[in-house]
């Protein structure tokens, strides 16, 4: 994913995200919506959105092709038009009241978002959301600005708060930016395994944000 967003902002084209999760005719919507022109898929989202009407480019073998770019490619990633004013990226509402609907973001918004984040250079960020939200380009957006280092976890281990927090020891994460509900499953988690409070002691920032939760379970 990290790699397709760089990618997607080195072309100078507009990154949609999408998840995979989703049902198929939903995921369909969404890209007609935007009109997009084209979906970066990895190895393992490839067959399930193999049926759309747009074409599709799979990263994956992309990376595993170990193929280079020439002089020739490189110069043209170099004469990319972007400004200010152009389209960054398209995130969509939650669609609670009916079709999800597309909000355009652009670059100068943005920038002068991420100016307002407190991460630093010598941060650890774990990128917890997904990309079904916005805020998970707070993360990688925001680390990748911000010239910090950026920690994946595997496929859906958000909730194994065993494996979470021993990653959390082992990286030495200094930042995380959840939403309420995944910090009181973690709250409730450290309270009921004591052993594994010492290992996010070392977490500098817990940047909350998302739906308001009158109490935490911390």
């Amino acid at each position: 994913m990290i790699i397709g967003i760089m990618g997607i902002m080195m072309s100078g084209a507009i990154y949609a995200p999408l998840n995979p999760n989703d049902p198929l005719d939903r995921l369909e919507s969404l890209i007609h919506q935007v009109n997009a022109k084209l979906v970066l898929v990895n190895r393992m989202s490839h067959s399930y959105v193999s049926k759309f009407s747009v074409p599709i480019i799979n990263i994956s073998e992309i990376v595993e092709s170990h193929n280079s770019l020439n002089d020739t490619q490189i110069k043209q990633l170099s004469q990319v038009a972007v400004t200010p004013d152009s389209i960054c990226h398209i995130v969509f509402t939650s669609g609670s009241t009916g079709t999800p609907k597309a909000v355009q973001i652009r670059h100068r918004n943005f920038m002068d978002y991420m100016k307002t984040h407190v991460i630093q250079t010598n941060d650890i960020v774990l990128q917890l959301i997904s990309s079904s939200f916005d805020s998970h380009l707070d993360e990688i957006d925001g680390a990748l600005v911000r010239g910090a280092q950026l920690i994946l976890l595997k496929p859906g281990g958000h909730f194994d708060f065993d494996y979470v927090t021993q990653t959390i020891h082992d990286k030495k994460v200094t930042y995380i930016g959840p939403v309420p509900s995944w910090m009181n499953a973690l709250g409730k988690f450290l309270n009921e395994n004591r052993h594994a409070q010492e290992r996010v002691k070392a977490v500098r920032c817990w940047y909350l944000g998302g739906k308001e939760k009158k109490e935490l379970n911390v």
